[in-house]
């Protein structure tokens, strides 16, 4: 069984039962095609860091944040490296703050 759970209202949106024979990675993108989603950022464990739920995602509207582990090696790297210029872009922005404020 799946369940689609909106947080901040502590309410479950929707179910599914995994088919026999399957697992939770099958079920989510009909789980997630059930739900209107536009607009709305869909969190899920790194389990469903999948392509195909997140093609299912963007496709009904919505936005997501997918987990990444350390055991997906590739996705990792890949990751790290999209973001090491935003890091430094964050850091030159803060220290370039800090330099700016009358202390």
């Amino acid at each position: 069984m799946i369940s689609a759970y909106a947080s901040s209202n502590k309410l479950v949106l929707g179910q599914l039962k995994t088919e026999q024979k399957s697992n939770e990675i099958m079920a989510i993108p009909e789980l997630i095609k059930m739900l209107d989603i536009k607009g709305v950022l869909v969190t899920i464990d790194a389990m469903a860091c999948q392509t195909n739920i997140a093609k299912a995602i963007v496709e009904q509207g919505g936005d997501y944040l997918l987990a990444v582990k350390s055991n997906q090696e590739k996705l990792r790297q890949a990751m790290e490296k999209a973001f090491s210029s935003q890091r430094a872009n964050v850091a030159d922005t803060t220290v370039s703050l800090e330099q700016g404020m009358d202390v």
